[in-house]
């Protein structure tokens, strides 16, 4: 295509001018003479102008600006003058004009200067054209973003347990990032929280955040607990993820009936047991592997005894390793110096030192704290509700029958499952937690007491009721023989319908009578399972020597 050059020149006869514009149409280019600024608007308007001289005597150059406006691009001006002078380089620089050349002009050096203001134009043009692809980028990335926020806001908060148990502090680096705190309850009442890390930032380390969250509120919500989470966990994202990702996480879960909280902590920094009264603390190390490095591992669980006046505090690396002007770490020191300080045992002290530490300059990783208040004692988690159950099921008869061996009985809980096979079956949503609780009590019953010879009676105290436990998992991997069997028959009533429960197991049974204990006088650790399962059931009755127990459990739709 012509190069078109507008060349506004004096009015009348200009021997000069002429001679420059034939000049330069033996070169090719396109001279469009004008002799008023409206001319040169005019033909600036009309057709493209790659060029404009001004070759005029007494030239309007306050004028140029508007010239500029109307042409569809970076138009470069060309000034012939008549000398040189303090006025002449004040208004070619007023104008932003490009060149200036002084008469008798040397056509060489126009040229020169012409095809070098081109070349300008040109890259004017090549930046302007690329600034539009990247905003068109920019605001399709923006939408992205949007679409994507709306659906990570919509896993991790609409199932999120929001208790005044819990508080939580995020301050991430970008929109997506790849810390994430998720809250749940289980049917029994129990608190699960789980803070985690991904490596590296923004959408990529995120990314994986959806499936994770989906299957600990879904495993909570069943009645899993954190071991079995952390290990499904884990092999979700050994599949997911790249082999240079992981997750650096922690899961906690909190039991109010013995006054015990649970951690599995894989691969984030110390965490701090807070006594609120004294300011005692006790430090919990990691001692697992962050999730996703191995295809399998079994969770090495930490028991602590603890009490209403008890905090966890948890964080993740990028509190301890913000840094100020000088490159110093903020360190465990602080962080722990900031959490005893700090009367009301929440956030503002800690984030308060860290930002003075830091001095608002530039952070290199995200910053998410976490506070478990033990509350054992209130529990305000339990008037939470769950989510609303979906299309009922008329009902229907059916039995179901499973048998579980020792082995079985080692590797995993098989209540969660078989209370969601039972509500996936009836659609009994509605009556989850008494479903679960009573399945659970008789499974325990049956695997504690009547395989295992466990006593309740040692969980007598905060500290029998973490040696039980040892105990049991001691006497579970050691077991030879064993097994538990459950049969589920459902009839529907005219009120809705009746869940009879039948466990048996290869025990010597127990004295269910000494385990029972009225409700409202029992404020101990043990002693309460079979009083609840009278409340629960329409009826409970044990067979022979305690190791066969039938329940019945009556619904109304």
């Amino acid at each position: 295509m012509q190069t078109a050059i507008v060349f506004f020149r004096d009015a009348g006869a200009d021997a000069e001018a002429d001679n420059l514009q034939r000049l330069l149409a033996g070169q090719g280019y396109a001279c469009w003479p004008a002799t008023s600024v409206d001319e040169a608007l005019a033909l600036v308007e009309a057709r493209p102008a790659d060029l404009l001289i001004a070759s005029c005597r007494d030239w309007p150059w306050r004028k140029m600006a508007e010239l500029r406006e109307a042409a569809d691009s970076y138009l470069p001006i060309v000034r012939i003058s008549e000398s040189i002078s303090d006025t002449v380089l004040e208004q070619c620089a007023a104008a932003d004009v490009d060149t200036v050349l002084f008469r008798p002009v040397h056509f060489g050096l126009l040229l020169f200067k012409i095809r070098s203001s081109l070349r300008l134009r040109e890259l004017y043009r090549r930046e302007r054209e690329q600034k539009n692809q990247l905003l068109g980028y920019w605001q399709a990335a923006d939408l992205e973003h949007e679409v994507a926020a709306k659906l990570f806001n919509n896993v991790l908060k609409a199932d999120f347990l929001e208790t005044e148990a819990v508080a939580v502090s995020m301050s991430p680096m970008a929109l997506f990032n790849g810390d994430l705190v998720l809250v749940a309850k289980t049917p029994e009442d129990h608190l699960h929280l789980l803070l985690g890390d991904f490596t590296g930032h923004g959408l990529a380390a995120s990314i994986a955040t959806p499936p994770l969250a989906d299957m600990f509120y879904g495993m909570s919500r069943k009645g899993f607990d954190i071991e079995d989470i952390a290990a499904e966990i884990n092999a979700k994202l050994y599949r997911l993820l790249p082999a240079n990702r992981f997750l650096a996480a922690t899961l906690a879960a909190l039991y109010p009936e013995g006054s015990t909280l649970k951690t599995i902590a894989c691969g984030l920094p110390d965490h701090y047991l807070v006594n609120r009264i004294d300011k005692s603390y006790r430090t919990i190390t990691s001692n697992n592997i962050p999730l996703g490095i191995q295809p399998a591992i079994r969770p090495n669980p930490q028991l602590h005894r603890v009490g209403e006046h008890e905090s966890l505090y948890l964080l993740t690396d990028g509190v301890f390793e913000a840094e100020n002007a000088l490159g110093e770490l903020f360190g465990a020191e602080r962080v722990l110096q900031a959490i005893l300080q700090n009367p009301a045992g929440d956030f503002e002290l800690l984030q308060s030192r860290l930002a003075e530490h830091t001095g608002g300059g530039l952070r290199k990783d995200d910053n998410t704290m976490a506070i478990l208040h033990c509350a054992v004692d209130s529990a305000p988690w339990r008037s939470s509700r769950d989510r609303a159950a979906g299309n009922r099921l008329a009902a229907m008869a059916w039995k179901q029958m499973m048998e579980f061996d020792i082995d079985s009985l080692r590797s995993s809980n098989p209540v969660p499952l078989l209370v969601n096979t039972l509500l996936e079956l009836q659609c009994l949503q509605a009556h989850r937690q008494a479903i679960f609780m009573i399945v659970n009590e008789l499974f325990s019953n049956a695997l504690d007491h009547g395989l295992l010879q466990l006593d309740s009676a040692d969980k007598d105290s905060p500290e029998g009721f973490l040696r039980f436990y040892e105990l049991k998992q001691q006497r579970l991997q050691t077991q030879a023989h064993g097994k538990i069997r459950l049969l589920f028959a459902h009839q529907p009533t005219a009120a809705g319908g009746r869940l009879t429960i039948k466990v048996a197991d290869s025990g010597s049974g127990f004295d269910w009578r000494r385990c029972r204990t009225e409700l409202q006088h029992n404020f101990g650790y043990s002693g309460r399972g079979i009083a609840l399962l009278e409340k629960l059931c329409s009826s409970v009755t044990y067979h022979g020597c305690g190791n066969r127990v039938t329940a019945v459990f009556d619904w109304q739709a």
